[in-house]
């Protein structure tokens, strides 16, 4: 049986992988003991992974072929919970 590669779901599905076995491997080999090498790999890091949750509400819940208001909510709301995330991480706040 051969699967169809070239679909845009497959591609995307391919890239959310890569995407995790590189910050895999990011995590592997650029972690340190300084606390400024580990804070700009952390932040990396969330970037890559609110680019996956974008890919997947865009593609696999079809929100790229929604009304234009709805796909501007989830364009906002990814971008605004990424950077209060960030932001957040960046401030070194701690909630108990």
């Amino acid at each position: 049986m051969i699967l169809p590669i070239n679909t845009k779901a497959t591609l995307i599905y391919l890239s959310l992988v890569l995407l995790t076995i590189f910050s895999w491997w990011i995590v592997d080999n650029y972690t340190s003991d300084s606390l400024n090498v580990d804070k700009y790999v952390s932040v990396g890091l969330l970037l890559v992974a609110f680019f996956k949750v974008r890919l997947v509400i865009m593609h696999f819940m079809e929100i790229s072929t929604a009304p234009f208001l709805l796909r501007a909510i989830f364009e906002t709301w990814v971008f605004v919970v990424a950077t209060v995330t960030i932001g957040l991480y960046l401030s070194g706040i701690q909630y108990s």
